[in-house]
C-alpha cells in the first residue's frame, strides 16, 4: 500500500472510532473518571491563569461583547418563562419558604444606618413635599367646612344662620391661599418632624413585626396572579431595554474593574480547593455528575452528527495531523 492510501486509511479509521467513541455513554463516563482521577487533588485555582483569564474578559467587554445579538432569543425565552409562570399555581409560600425569609429578614434589620438615609431620601422628595402639602390642606379644609369651624369664631355664629355654606365657602376661598402659603414655607419643618417620627416608629422590632404580617398575608397568594395584571408588550419592552443597558453598562470602567476583581478573588479562593471538595460542598457526587453528563454528552454528538456538523469538524482536526509532514516521514519511515 503506498504511504498517501495508508494515511487515509488510517486517518478514516480514526474518524469513524471517534464519531463512534463520542456518541457512546461509556466512553464519555471513562473520560469523566479518568479526569476525575487526574484532576483528585489538584485546586481548580492552579489550572487557571488569573492575569490572562481577567484580560481575555477585559478585552471582550471592551470590543466585543454585545446583547443586541441575542435579543430576539432572550425575548422568546422571557416571554415562553413569562407565559409558563403566569399559569403556574405555585404560591408565594413554595417560592420562599418562611425560615428563608427570616434569614433575609435578619439581614435586613441590620442596614439601619441604610434605613435612615432612605427614609431622609425620601421626605426630602419634591413629590413627597407636595403630597404633604395637599393633604394637610385638604384635611385643614374639610375641617372648616365639615365641622362648622368658622362657625364657632366670634361675630360668625350669627352670620352662619343666614347662610352657612356660602358664607364658609366664600371664607374659604379667601383662605385658601394663606393657608397654602403657609403650608409651603413650613413644608420642611413638617417633613422634618415626619422623618423624625418615622425613625422613631420604625424599630427593628415594628419591622419586623410588620414584614412578618406581610409576608404571612402573602404567603397563599399566587405571582401568577400578579403577573396576569402587567399589559401586554411590558416584556418585550424590559428585554430590549435590558439589552441596551447591558451594552452601556459592560464597557464602563466601573464593570470591567468589578469583573477583574471577581475572577480575580474567584480563582484565589479555588487555589486550595480540589474538585472532589467543591462538588462535595455541592451536596453532589462525582458519579453523579458523570450520570448527568454523560448521556447528555452522548445524545449531543448524535445530535450534531445528524446535523452533519461533527464530522467535518473531526476531520479537519484529523487532517491537521495526518496530512502533516511529520506523518508522512514516520509513514513513509515505517
Amino acid at each position: 500500500m503506498e504511504p498517501a492510501q495508508l494515511i487515509d486509511a488510517l486517518s478514516k479509521a480514526h474518524r469513524a472510532h471517534l464519531l463512534a467513541q463520542l456518541q457512546s455513554e461509556d466512553h464519555w463516563q471513562a473520560q469523566m473518571t479518568h479526569a476525575s482521577e487526574v484532576l483528585a487533588d489538584k485546586p481548580l485555582g492552579s489550572l487557571v491563569d488569573s492575569d490572562i483569564l481577567t484580560r481575555v474578559v477585559d478585552n471582550w467587554l471592551q470590543l466585543a461583547f454585545s446583547a443586541e445579538g441575542v435579543q430576539p432569543v432572550v425575548e422568546a425565552v422571557s416571554l415562553q418563562v413569562w407565559e409558563a409562570a403566569s399559569q403556574d399555581p405555585a404560591t408565594v409560600a413554595q417560592l420562599l419558604r418562611e425560615e428563608h425569609f427570616d434569614a433575609v429578614l435578619e439581614q435586613v434589620l441590620k442596614l439601619q444606618s441604610l434605613r435612615e438615609k432612605a427614609i431622609h431620601a425620601a421626605m426630602s422628595h419634591p413629590l413627597v413635599s407636595e403630597m404633604v402639602s395637599e393633604m394637610l390642606y385638604t384635611g385643614i379644609k374639610n375641617f372648616l367646612l365639615e365641622e362648622n369651624a368658622l362657625a364657632k369664631l366670634p361675630g360668625v355664629s350669627s352670620v352662619m344662620k343666614m347662610g352657612r355654606k356660602s358664607v364658609v365657602g366664600k371664607a374659604m376661598g379667601g383662605m385658601e391661599e394663606n393657608i397654602r402659603d403657609y403650608l409651603r414655607k413650613n413644608i420642611r419643618v413638617t417633613l422634618r418632624t415626619g422623618e423624625q417620627w418615622l425613625n422613631r416608629q420604625l424599630t427593628n422590632e415594628r419591622i419586623e413585626q410588620l414584614a412578618r404580617d406581610g409576608y404571612r398575608r402573602m404567603a397563599p397568594l399566587k405571582p401568577a396572579d400578579a403577573l396576569k395584571l402587567i399589559p401586554d408588550g411590558t416584556v418585550t419592552e424590559v428585554v430590549r431595554q435590558g439589552c441596551l443597558i447591558t451594552d452601556e453598562s459592560a464597557k464602563l470602567e466601573y464593570t470591567r474593574r468589578l469583573v477583574s476583581v471577581g475572577i480575580v478573588a474567584a480563582v484565589k479562593e479555588l487555589e486550595t480547593l480540589p474538585l472532589g471538595k467543591l462538588l462535595e460542598g455541592m451536596k453532589i457526587s462525582e458519579q453523579q455528575v458523570r450520570d448527568l453528563l454523560a448521556p447528555a454528552l452522548a445524545q449531543g454528538a448524535k445530535v450534531l452528527v445528524e446535523a452533519g456538523v461533527l464530522e467535518p469538524l473531526l476531520q479537519w482536526t484529523l487532517d491537521d495531523f495526518y496530512q502533516s509532514d511529520a506523518c508522512k516521514d514516520a509513514i513513509s519511515q515505517a
